[in-house]
C-alpha cells in the first residue's frame, strides 16, 4: 500500500471500527456515482490498488457497463486486472477467458496475447490498463524491439489481431489505458490509423478526473490533440482513454 492509500487508510482506521470502515467503503462506492454513456454506476473503492484513488476507480465501472449493455456468452480479458475485483461484479462474467504475459496462475492463460490462438471466437474483448505497457513501456519491456510494428505501434497491431483473429461477428472490443503514461499509447490513440484500418466501428471515449475521486466523460467531439497529462493535477491517471470496435 503506498504513502498516500495508507495515509487515507490509517486515518479512517483511527476513528472508525472495522464495521464502521465497511460500511465507509460501501458508502463511498455508492454517494457519487459515474456516468457512462449517460448511465450511472458506482465508483471502484476497493483496498487493493485503488482505495478509490487511481484509474481502476472508472476502468472497472467502464468494464462493468460493457457486460451490462452488450449480450456476452464469451469474454476474452487481455491483461488479468477483473480476477482482483470480484466482488465489484458479483458473478456477472460469463465464460471469461484470461490471456497475461507475465501472471501464473490455475485460470490464467499465461501468453503473450500476439501469440495466442484459440479455436473459438469471442464475443466481447476488453483489457484495462494494458496496452499502454506493450510498447517500450519506459525502457521497462525487455521484449520491444523499435520500429517493428507494422502499424502505429505493437499496441496498434495487437489490437488488429484480436479483431481479425479474436474477435466473432458482432462481437465488440473495449481497451481503457491511462493518457500521458507511454508516448506509444498516446500516439496509437491519437493517430489516425484506426480511421484507415478497415474495422466495422470504432469509437473514441475519454474520462477526465475533475477532483481526486471523481470523473466525467467528455462529450462526443472533444479535441483529441488536448494536453492529456498523467500525475497532474491530481495523482495517477488524470485522463482515461477507452477505444471501443465492434465487428
Amino acid at each position: 500500500m503506498n504513502k498516500i492509500y495508507w495515509k487515507i487508510f490509517a486515518s479512517i482506521a483511527n476513528k472508525m471500527s472495522w464495521q464502521e470502515i465497511i460500511n465507509y467503503i460501501n458508502w463511498r462506492r455508492t454517494v457519487n456515482k459515474l456516468k457512462i454513456d449517460s448511465k450511472e454506476y458506482p465508483y471502484l473503492f476497493h483496498t487493493y490498488n485503488n482505495m478509490g484513488l487511481t484509474e481502476r476507480s472508472v476502468e472497472i465501472p467502464i468494464v462493468y457497463h460493457y457486460l451490462n449493455t452488450l449480450k456476452i456468452s464469451n469474454v476474452l480479458e487481455v491483461g488479468n486486472v477483473t480476477n482482483y475485483y470480484q466482488s465489484y461484479f458479483e458473478n456477472t462474467f460469463p465464460n471469461k477467458t484470461v490471456v497475461d504475459k507475465i501472471e501464473h496462475y490455475y485460470n490464467i492463460i499465461t501468453s503473450d496475447i500476439a501469440d495466442y490462438k484459440s479455436d473459438k471466437k469471442f464475443d466481447f474483448i476488453f483489457s484495462i490498463s494494458t496496452f499502454e505497457h506493450m510498447d517500450s513501456d519506459l525502457g521497462r519491456n525487455p521484449d520491444y524491439k523499435p520500429d517493428s510494428s507494422k502499424l502505429c505501434s505493437v499496441a496498434a497491431d495487437n489490437i488488429a489481431y484480436c479483431y481479425n483473429d479474436l474477435l466473432a461477428e458482432g462481437g465488440t472490443m473495449a481497451l481503457t489505458a491511462p493518457m500521458g503514461y507511454t508516448p506509444e499509447w498516446d500516439l496509437t490513440f491519437k493517430s489516425d490509423w484506426m480511421e484507415k484500418y478497415p474495422f466495422k466501428s470504432f469509437k473514441r471515449k475519454i474520462f477526465k478526473r475533475i477532483s481526486s475521486e471523481e470523473w466525467v466523460q467528455l462529450k462526443d467531439g472533444f479535441d483529441i490533440n488536448q494536453p492529456m497529462t498523467y500525475d497532474a493535477p491530481f495523482p495517477y491517471a488524470n485522463y482515461v482513454s477507452v477505444i471501443e470496435i465492434s465487428k
